[in-house]
């Protein structure tokens, strides 16, 4: 018979025991395509992302006569991003992407997602003037959740001095203003993603397609025995494993599909997209469709080849060969090397600044770390298995060992996928922890800043009254003309400083200022005299005022970042003369910094000046809207590689107790009682588990504390998520071991006792 029809036959008219193996290697399959779809698409999505937003910036060139504004505010970790056309009387002007028409003076153009933001929140409508008259389509927004409006004004209601002329939006080599993910966050993102989901992937894969290896391994055998060659019989081998893996990646293609379209447009991971945007391409298809079956077909090939050289001693269950040792340690020792060689310098308080070198060398480290742990357990758990056999007097405990001893590699598929998963765990903490410094601010206040030239002397006025704003002042930047200095009294400069830190102020003259927590103090700042060119409320020069620097200092401290900071000089706001204020002034003013009343500040400050720039200071938007995306990229790699982490623990200890059926019978003949069994099961499953647990919880924090001392950030060692992963190591080895006891079955069937 052909040996394609003959493994056909095999597959479909077999046992059920090998169509139910048949059935699982396929689901198993389609479970590990659909997360290596998953985790492959997410380049595609954040390429689409950025493409829209590309395609939507605003270009100068030979204008119409219409004028642009583009203004930006923080909703939450999500941005406002508000475009203010003005268009010309006559002549047309250029549509943005997705919107059908121009919005005139007075008319608003929203995304869907503003739409309903407005339902919910009226206070927000203030900063978006005029009646809404359509919405934004897919095409001018770089995601369903996305907040964007186009909003008419005349030219008068613009700056003149930031609007700038409309001549089109986009073309293909615009890069985008706002990329998903900036590129230094892709490297790290991508790397922790590997870890998480790929090498946990690649070892469910490997574990799918060995199921029932030993079982497969005998009836290979037997064909072979049979007069079959050995190249037919490597053919019957690779009939049922490429048609189960086959089908699945074709099932797992399908469940992709399907769970791409129902989480899109959820925002689950902190970054909506359209269903079209992850479909899979060209390159995932064929990683899905082709690399799964070559995956399964080179890992069955060493047992299939194995069964069909030595066939008898396949069929007698002669003793399988030792672990490699030198393939683990040809792993496991540069990677350590690597890892342990920045924490050492970590440690000597030596800073390492991020560069390609780093980049490179450490996740390299991480993934070898992570591939020789677990080519690293068959022998170092059979050498302690020895040992402990040698030494212990309890009959489970010696069961157990014994058999660990013999045959390492099965306890390797069992808990290699849960080791992993620890590991890739500590992995992602160590990126959240240094992402998590971009954003973190625990100031006692919230400074906003308003340039002075953009809001007018009745605007500035409601401004300072506003519910939320505990105090204002008028605030210059340094500049190589003109040094820092503060419009305010010393009641409105302790709104700004933090609580019990502010010493020496005294009202009515000009005074020195000085953070101690900043720099020292510059003794040549003493007696210096500073010209403050004035401006009046139309932005017309009006002469300079002079101030001598005295040598009385108000000592305060401010949270950083802060406009505050280069401040030297309080002038009191009646040192001016009435309507003048410094050129180039800024009103500062100070609110409360939970998240909700920075919301609710930014939306009544908006209403009053819906054209100005509003900045609140230390909230970098992109940085909070990027660090919401990582996280929510990070959080759905721990979810797939949880559920590719235990998926490969149920399928590779269900098939293990499948093949162990009649081992376990010739014990349970013998005398052994069930409880013994299930005590010996359990301390079997345990050792590897906990060995590797161990050693994935001390590689995990190297490579993390290696990442975070070549990641730039003030953080080297991070001591806040190391119990919560030792409990999460105790409670793995506690889901395993409960899993483990209903592998000893008391009832069994006498025809597993039968030999050939």
């Amino acid at each position: 018979m052909n040996p394609l029809a003959l493994g056909l036959r095999l597959v479909l008219r077999g046992p059920r025991a090998t169509q139910v193996r048949f059935l699982l290697m396929t689901f198993g399959c389609a479970l590990g395509v659909a997360c290596l779809a998953a985790a492959l698409s997410i380049p595609a999505i954040l390429a689409a992302h950025d493409g829209r937003a590309a395609g939507r910036v605003v270009q100068g060139g030979p204008s119409s006569g219409a004028l642009a504004l583009e203004r930006k505010d923080p909703v939450g970790s999500r941005p406002l991003t508000r475009i203010f056309i003005s268009p010309p009387v006559t002549g047309t002007v250029p549509l943005p992407p997705g919107v059908e028409r121009v919005p005139q003076p007075g008319e608003v153009v929203v995304s869907p997602a503003l739409r309903d933001l407005l339902a919910e929140r009226p206070g927000l409508k203030g900063a978006l003037p005029g009646q809404v008259v359509g919405t934004i389509g897919p095409a001018g927004l770089t995601g369903p959740q996305e907040l964007y409006a186009y909003v008419g004004r005349t030219r008068a209601q613009l700056p003149p001095d930031e609007a700038r002329p409309l001549g089109g939006y986009g073309s293909r080599w615009t890069a985008p203003d706002e990329a998903a993910i900036d590129d230094g966050t892709v490297a790290p993102l991508r790397f922790t993603l590997c870890c998480l989901v790929l090498l946990p992937l690649f070892v469910y894969l490997s574990v799918c397609v060995r199921l029932s290896a030993e079982a497969r391994s005998r009836r290979l055998a037997s064909l072979r025995l049979l007069g079959l060659s050995v190249r037919d019989t490597m053919r019957v081998s690779a009939v049922e494993t490429l048609c189960a893996a086959a089908v699945g990646a074709v099932l797992g293609v399908g469940l992709h599909l399907l769970v791409n379209a129902v989480v899109a447009q959820t925002g689950w991971v902190g970054l909506a997209w359209y269903p079209a945007d992850g479909l899979p391409s060209a390159w995932t298809l064929a990683a899905c469709l082709l690399g799964c079956p070559a995956l399964a077909y080179l890992a069955g090939r060493r047992h299939a080849r194995e069964a069909a050289l030595r066939p008898l001693a396949v069929r007698r269950q002669a003793q399988p060969g030792k672990p490699r040792r030198w393939l683990a340690a040809l792993l496991i020792l540069p990677g350590l090397g690597i890892v342990t060689a920045y924490c050492v310098l970590g440690v000597l308080g030596i800073h390492v600044e991020p560069s390609a070198l780093t980049s490179f060398l450490v996740p390299a480290g991480a993934l070898l770390t992570g591939a020789g742990l677990v080519l690293a357990l068959p022998p170092v758990t059979a050498w302690l298995a020895a040992r402990v056999a040698a030494t212990t007097q309890r009959l489970p405990l010696t069961l157990a060992m014994r058999h660990h001893e013999a045959t390492p590699g099965a306890a390797l598929r069992v808990v290699s996928g849960l080791v992993l998963l620890v590991y890739a765990a500590s992995l992602t903490q160590g990126v959240l922890v240094e992402l998590d410094q971009v954003s973190r601010r625990t100031a006692p206040n919230q400074e906003y800043a308003v340039p002075s030239r953009q809001v007018t002397a009745e605007q500035r006025a409601a401004m300072t009254k506003v519910e939320g704003v505990s105090g204002h002042a008028m605030h210059t930047y340094p500049t190589p003309d003109q040094s820092g200095i503060l419009v305010a009294t010393c009641g409105q400069l302790e709104k700004f400083v933090r609580p019990g830190s502010m010493r020496g102020c005294v009202d009515g003259r000009p005074l020195a200022l000085h953070d101690p927590g900043t720099a020292p103090y510059d003794l040549r700042e003493r007696g210096r005299t500073h010209a403050i060119a004035l401006r009046d409320e139309d932005g017309r020069a009006a002469g300079n005022a002079r101030f001598t620097v005295p040598e009385e200092i108000v000592t305060f401290s401010v949270a950083q970042p802060s406009a505050l900071t280069s401040t030297v000089l309080l002038v009191p706001p009646k040192a001016l003369p009435p309507g003048l204020h410094p050129a180039g002034a800024q009103l500062l003013l100070s609110g409360a910094p939970e998240p909700e009343a920075v919301q609710a500040t930014l939306d009544r400050l908006a209403g009053i000046a819906p054209t100005a720039q509003i900045d609140p200071v230390g909230i970098v938007i992109e940085s909070l809207r990027q660090l919401s995306i990582v996280k929510g990229l990070l959080g759905t790699g721990m979810i797939l590689g949880l559920v590719i982490g235990v998926a490969a623990f149920l399928v590779s200890a269900t098939d293990r107790a499948m093949d162990r059926r009649r081992r376990t019978a010739t014990l349970t003949l013998l005398g052994i009682r069930t409880r013994t069994l299930r005590a010996a099961q359990c301390a079997q499953v345990l050792l590897p588990l906990a060995v590797g647990i161990g050693g994935a919880l001390v590689a995990g924090r190297l490579a993390e504390s290696s990442y975070l001392v070549t990641g730039g950030g003030a953080v080297f060692w991070d001591g806040e998520g190391l119990p919560l992963l030792l409990l999460s190591g105790l409670g793995v080895l506690a889901v395993a071991g409960l899993a483990s006891l209903p592998m000893a079955r008391r009832h069994l069937d006498p025809e597993l006792l039968r030999r050939d």
